[in-house]
């Protein structure tokens, strides 16, 4: 198991070089994003280590740029980071403006949160970036 996380940890730092860019000058070509840091919490019957050991990934939808998403992995004590890819390439962060958000876990691991906070439309979540408070995802079981 420790020998899955250490390979996909691998995984996803070559995927943050292949959208930041390395060496030789070479810029993101996505849109241009803004860095955002957050923290998801339970509020009732739910336990964020649980959703990172299931691989949960969080996922912001512009509703400024419609089609504009950012997803990123919940860290073991709730906390995230996220990177945008669009038509126009990738980029680390997400777009400015207002976003939905969901959760993104497979299909068994479902139950580990309300339903409503699998869906943009019914998860009721929003955030804006960039943000003047920490952003703080609040949901339940």
């Amino acid at each position: 198991m420790r020998l899955v996380r250490i390979v996909k940890l691998i995984v996803v730092v070559a995927l943050v070089n292949l959208v930041v860019g390395c060496g030789n000058g070479s810029k993101a070509s996505g849109p241009k994003t803004l860095p955002v840091r957050g923290k998801v919490v339970f509020t009732k019957g739910g336990d964020v280590k649980t959703l990172f050991d299931r691989q949960a990934r969080i996922e912001l939808e512009s509703l400024d740029q419609p089609g504009v998403r950012a997803v990123g992995t919940i860290e073991e004590d709730g906390g995230f980071t996220v990177a945008t890819v669009a038509d126009s390439g990738s980029s680390v962060g997400a777009v400015p403006g207002t976003h939905r958000v969901r959760f993104l876990l497979d299909e068994r691991d479902e139950r580990f949160v309300a339903p409503q906070f699998l869906n943009f439309q019914k998860s009721g979540i929003t955030v804006k970036v960039p943000s003047e408070e920490p952003i703080e995802i609040k949901v339940w079981r």
